[in-house]
């Protein structure tokens, strides 16, 4: 019993802390309980490595990336994108996105190119025009009924109420949304009372780290998971899309 718990006792001890920065955006970090889809990924990645133990830091995106270049308060960002101007070692790619547009099934409108969005009143989220492409950011000039704002649950709320014709943003952020107790007793918040219309193709985030050899050890992780169903899996589970 001695042996056990001096084994135990050192193996703790021996258990480095990682410090990792993340966001607080729903359904894919939530900062009250630490939760959250892509939490439920770094923690699946992290058994897989029990040297380490995992301590999690919220702050705004701007901040992570500041952190992950100049600053000391984390070891790891995540949800960077290849993009990004980060002086940092990237994993394979993790965290999915899918941008779409989300209009009123009684609308019963014909979306098919970025093109019939035209003359239509749009709610976008911030910086949307920097991201989807050089079709969407000159119809967006050209639309005086094309907004952007900065919390997503805004654009759902303006589709909602009819102020807008048609959210843009990603489409488990939307159908998080409608969960909100503030919709639940509204019966047109039911999933086929809507049409997503698939203008863009899914994108993926990394996670960025400042240890190459820790990059290449959770990279070796991400690669089984991916390869045995795990990672799809925690998906699945929240009903996300494919």
């Amino acid at each position: 019993m001695f042996i056990y718990f001096l084994v135990f006792s050192t193996t703790s001890i021996a258990q480095q802390v990682i410090k990792v920065g993340v966001g607080n955006f729903p359904p894919f970090f939530i900062e009250k309980g630490t939760k959250g889809l892509f939490i439920e990924i770094i923690d699946e990645i992290f058994k897989q490595l029990p040297q380490y133990k995992v301590k999690y830091i919220s702050m705004s995106n701007n901040r992570i990336l500041h952190e992950i270049n100049y600053g000391k308060s984390i070891d790891v960002a995540s949800n960077v994108f290849p993009n990004s101007k980060v002086n940092a070692y990237l994993s394979e790619p993790l965290f999915r996105f899918r941008d779409v547009a989300i209009s009123k099934k009684s609308k019963k409108f014909k979306v098919n190119k970025i093109s019939d969005l035209q003359g239509k009143s749009i709610a976008a989220y911030q910086g949307a025009t920097e991201l989807l492409g050089e079709d969407f950011k000159q119809m967006a000039a050209k639309n005086s009924k094309y907004s952007e704002h900065a919390h997503p649950k805004n654009t759902t709320q303006l589709m909602l109420s009819g102020i807008k014709d048609i959210r843009v943003g990603d489409i488990n952020i939307f159908w998080y949304d409608l969960s909100n107790k503030y919709y639940n007793n509204n019966t047109n918040v039911a999933h086929k009372n809507f049409t997503v219309h698939y203008l863009w193709p899914f994108t993926y985030s990394h996670m960025a780290f400042k240890d190459q050899s820790l990059k290449n050890a959770v990279n070796d992780v991400i690669k089984k998971l991916k390869a045995n169903g795990t990672i799809e899996k925690i998906y699945s589970k929240h009903q996300m899309q494919k």
